[in-house]
């Protein structure tokens, strides 16, 4: 298999020659965006997750080259002419130790039990083991995937590739918009909106809270990622809640809205995407009231419900916190990662 002509690969052409009218392709442009937002969307639906990406989303990731070759880590399934799905890969260009190569392939459900994701899926691998090993840093090299932990096909696929568990994340998630806990206010803080200039002091705080978690790296929150944390779209400081210690931030709460979730669910959500709290002003209440006067805000917006993400390791605390203000959980998820 060569880098540019990735749908001859053994196990996609033997599933070619096995499936009537079924064929794979490579990417045609950014004009492939809106059927990748639709196929991935109605494939997580299949496998029990509520997940949407906009093809504005894709386009950008598409244009933006820097974790992947849209040429060779993107293949097309289609029957007939008709997309049916499609897989992708995605790894760290950096030279973070340990590197993660991921991967994901997604199917209509009407065509799944057929070999197709199965054969997307080992290509997926056979490409990772190709990019690897052109890679010529020392770290360690892991392949990653991540799955619904209710009973799904995408679940059943991943472990029989014999790939280990490595951590657990909680969707947790507030529905009842008209029962929001009133919560003491610290003192000696400065409580308020964000404003410009607190946001350099709010990305270190980030990074001083989320470089050494499982999903993350110190090389996640550099300069151009900061930059590209003001550019993005979801980036909306007027839902956030912050508080200040003089002129250095020491908690935030960052939420924002995606409005696609909202025409396509028929409900109005958001998403508390960041919550953190310097290590000096835990245990005193700051991410309680943070968390209140966030949810506060988003009902008077009209928020229908507001979600958050916590990893399952270690994070007893924290989700005393969260199920405190009124979180529960709805739904659990397990990354897998296998040795390169």
């Amino acid at each position: 298999m060569t880098l540019k002509d990735r749908p001859s690969c053994p196990h996609l052409r033997r599933a070619a020659e096995e499936g009537e009218g079924l064929s794979f392709r490579g990417l045609r442009g950014l004009s492939d965006a809106e059927v990748m937002s639709r196929m991935s969307h109605l494939s997580w639906k299949a496998d029990g997750v509520e997940w949407l990406v906009s093809p504005e989303d894709i386009r950008s990731r598409l244009e933006d080259k820097s974790d992947h070759d849209p040429i060779s880590d993107l293949v097309f399934a289609e029957i007939g002419g008709d997309t049916v799905g499609y897989a992708e890969v995605v790894w760290d260009s950096s030279d973070s130790d340990p590197k993660y190569y991921k991967h994901a392939a997604h199917l209509l459900p009407q065509w799944r039990g057929k070999g197709i994701r199965e054969a997307m899926f080992r290509s997926n691998e056979e490409r990772i083991l190709e990019i690897s090993s052109l890679d010529r840093s020392s770290g360690r090299k892991y392949i990653q995937v991540w799955t619904f932990d209710g009973p799904n096909e995408w679940k059943d696929l991943v472990e029989s590739g014999d790939y280990p568990p490595s951590w657990h994340l909680l969707e947790m998630v507030y529905t009842d918009m008209r029962l929001i806990k009133d919560a003491p206010a610290p003192t000696g803080l400065d409580l308020g909106p964000a404003r410009p200039e607190d946001y350099a002091g709010i990305w270190a705080l980030f990074r001083e809270c989320f470089s050494r978690e499982q999903w993350s790296s110190p090389d996640d929150w550099g300069e151009a990622e900061f930059e590209e944390w003001k550019a993005s779209k979801n980036f909306m400081p007027a839902l956030w809640k912050i508080a200040r210690s003089g002129e250095e931030v020491v908690g935030v709460v960052e939420n924002y809205v995606n409005e696609e979730e909202h025409a396509t669910y028929g409900k109005r959500v958001a998403h508390s995407h960041r919550v953190c709290v310097k290590d000096d002003w835990r245990r005193k209440g700051l991410a309680t009231y943070l968390l209140t006067s966030s949810l506060k805000l988003l009902r008077d917006m009209g928020v229908d419900e507001v979600t958050l993400d916590t990893e399952v390791e270690n994070k007893s605390r924290a989700m005393r916190v969260y199920e405190g203000v009124g979180f529960s959980t709805r739904r659990t998820f397990t990354f897998y990662a296998k040795p390169v």
